[in-house]
């Protein structure tokens, strides 16, 4: 119980200072890490921690290519519903194709979902400004997305301390 109670305080901290330092490192939705940890909890004590992680930042890196694409080389808004749709179609066969060679398609989904998400807005308001939002919105997707894979490896373990 001991162990629980300090691994449930750990987790507590370590998010507070997540929390804390969001805006230096760029993570202005705090809140995927929530939704991560809540998703990855399901891993369960011997999942391949580090094999999610990797998906995650696949699907990450393939929802910035994504938006990349559509700044680039596509109408901008409003005039680009259409184009939207192509590109979200073909990331997420992308995605498909990719889990085919073991990458977990769930995490997959929840980083390319998440990293859409974090810079969306900003291409339908302003596009030319994603330039200067594109890298601290990716390393604050990143980093939102691996805490909730780390705090949910702790909260993992304190359930396993609790049933012992």
């Amino acid at each position: 119980m001991k162990k629980a109670i300090g691994l449930g305080l750990l987790v507590a901290v370590f998010f507070a200072v997540f929390v804390l330092c969001q805006d230096m490192i760029g993570a202005k939705a705090f809140y995927m890490a929530a939704i991560s940890m809540a998703m990855f909890a399901v891993i369960g004590p011997f999942g391949d921690y580090f094999k999610t992680a990797l998906a995650l930042l696949i699907g990450v890196v393939v929802a910035f290519a994504g938006i990349v694409v559509l700044a680039l080389k596509m109408p901008l808004p409003p005039d680009n519903l259409v184009y939207v749709a192509i590109v979200c179609g073909i990331s997420l066969f992308l995605l498909v194709l990719v889990s085919t060679v073991g990458m977990r398609i769930d995490a997959m989904f929840l980083g390319w979902a998440s990293g859409f998400a974090a810079v969306y807005s900003t291409y339908l308001a302003n596009a030319s400004g994603l330039s200067a939002v594109l890298a601290p919105s990716f390393v604050g997707v990143v980093v939102s997305l691996l805490v909730g894979l780390v705090m949910s490896l702790i909260v993992v373990k304190i359930a396993m301390a609790v049933n012992q």
